[in-house]
């Protein structure tokens, strides 16, 4: 019986047996192992009942469906390579001609064997090495693979990566995959704690007893509820703030400047004040800048609560802003301001505009809230919303000590 190789097995396409053509050779897998080439006699029969087997060297078998695990059949280019390959003589012409009719062929794995039987016999044949991946590295072939891994690179997820970007890159997902588990969880509780069923006890107690930093992202979904009890906002709060989590730091930051809730606020500026104050600081100082003058404010009353005074510069220059607005003006010269480009009390400043429609005015506002977070952090000095005075006291206390080098002999 002519056995088939193995590779060739692997690369048949599989079929469940439906009719073959009378010509076309086919391998019989083996319930109980093994295999069988051979080109069905009876490809008509239905129900299938027995398989009549013609064998590549003459000769007929028969075997019982129950005998057959399944029918792989060969590819016509397959059965040419087959018949090609029965002949070929042991020689580097003849492999690398073989090699060149399977790459035309598309028969990856029969060409590569061919090739590899011409470096057997001729080690540096320089079409044979190119074609199997080789370079030239220096004074010796060295394929992409093996010179990764030389270089301590590894395969992973069909790209070449450093060990430690593999290990962040699975610890990563072995978090986010714990996240995912901690937020259903937190769900659960939190409606325990909503709907008030008779499980509300138990969704407290479950939220309170939260160890797991991965559960920080769902902590961080009850926080950003502003429609959830006040309450169940703070018991987040409180257990993130325990948890130090990253995540909590980005989270604490935008309820800070953007929460409805005053009492939100000062919770997540008191957790800022022990982790993440840094960070915190240059965002509150960067919304200083913004447009909106409600913006400035909350980001003064921020940082009075986060008392950094590396916050001082950047509140003396945003004591006064200058912030535009939209106004509605009417045939007898009244108008009204919209807050489309920013909001808060009138002030001196110019407008522009034509005829009577509505006009884009410019005004320079006095922060109280940020005069109060200066107040804060230098009690006992105060220029009110002078800037050029905070200015000059700034860098008079910021300046370097004059050292007298001057030698008295």
């Amino acid at each position: 019986m002519h056995q088939t190789p193995k590779w060739l097995v692997v690369i048949c396409s599989i079929w469940l047996f439906a009719g073959m053509a009378w010509a076309e050779t086919a391998v019989f897998v083996l319930v109980q192992g093994g295999q069988i080439e051979g080109k069905l006699v009876n490809p008509d029969q239905e129900p299938r009942e027995t398989y009549l087997i013609q064998l590549p060297f003459g000769g007929h078998i028969s075997l019982g469906s129950s005998q057959v695990a399944r029918v792989l059949t060969v590819s016509e280019d397959l059965q040419w390579y087959e018949d090609r390959a029965a002949q070929i003589e042991d020689t580097v012409e003849a492999h690398w001609e073989l090699a060149e009719q399977c790459r035309e062929r598309n028969l990856s794995a029969q060409r590569e064997h061919h090739l590899r039987q011409v470096l057997r016999l001729e080690p540096e044949h320089r079409q044979a090495r190119y074609g199997l991946g080789y370079s030239r590295m220096g004074d010796r072939w060295v394929q992409l693979d093996e010179w990764m891994r030389e270089r301590g690179y590894v395969r992973h997820q069909g790209a070449w990566r450093t060990t430690q970007e593999v290990k962040l890159e699975q610890a990563r997902e072995e978090r986010e995959s714990g996240q995912l588990g901690f937020r259903r969880q937190i769900r659960l509780w939190r409606n325990w704690v909503i709907s008030r069923r008779g499980r509300e006890r138990e969704g407290w107690d479950q939220l309170r007893q939260i160890d797991d930093p991965n559960a920080a992202v769902g902590l961080i979904e009850i926080l950003e509820n502003e429609d959830d009890p006040r309450e169940l906002r703070m018991l987040a709060v409180d257990v993130l703030g325990r948890l130090q989590a990253p995540e909590a730091v980005d989270a604490f930051i935008a309820r800070a400047l953007r929460d409805r809730d005053m009492n939100i606020v000062d919770a997540c500026l008191d957790q800022l004040r022990r982790f993440g104050g840094d960070r915190a600081r240059r965002a509150f100082e960067s919304r200083l800048k913004s447009a909106d003058n409600s913006h400035v404010r909350r980001a003064g009353y921020c940082l009075k609560v986060l008392g950094d005074p590396e916050a001082t510069l950047p509140l003396i220059n945003a004591l006064v802003t200058e912030h535009r607005f939209k106004v509605e003006t009417n045939g007898g010269g009244g108008g009204r301001t919209s807050a489309g480009f920013g909001t808060g009390p009138g002030g001196g400043g110019s407008s522009f505009g034509a005829g009577g429609g509505p006009k884009i005015v410019t005004r320079k506002l006095e922060n109280t809230s940020v005069l109060r977070a200066l107040a804060t952090l230098w009690p006992g000095v105060n220029f009110g919303y002078n800037q050029p005075s905070w200015r000059a006291w700034y860098a008079q206390r910021e300046a370097p000590p004059i050292v007298n080098l001057r030698r008295d002999d």
